[in-house]
């Protein structure tokens, strides 16, 4: 199964693969998932908003960016 419904995910699988820029970086059970200390899958599955993965891209100020279409 490939999914972003990380909660769903790991109520359904046995063993997860955790993949990032092309590579395997972390593998095992869903409780092994659940108690990982890896950073980016920590943000990854708890939802966190900041963490090595940036939400925020830069971009114009929102009414700058209305006003100029």
């Amino acid at each position: 199964m490939v999914t972003h419904d990380v909660a769903e995910a790991l109520e359904l699988v046995d063993y997860v693969y955790y993949m990032s820029a092309g590579k395997v970086e972390f593998q095992g059970t869903p409780d092994e998932v659940r108690a990982g200390r890896l950073p980016s899958l920590r943000q990854f599955v708890y939802g966190e908003p900041d963490g090595p993965v940036p939400f925020h891209y830069p971009a114009p100020e929102y009414r700058q960016d209305l006003l100029s279409q």
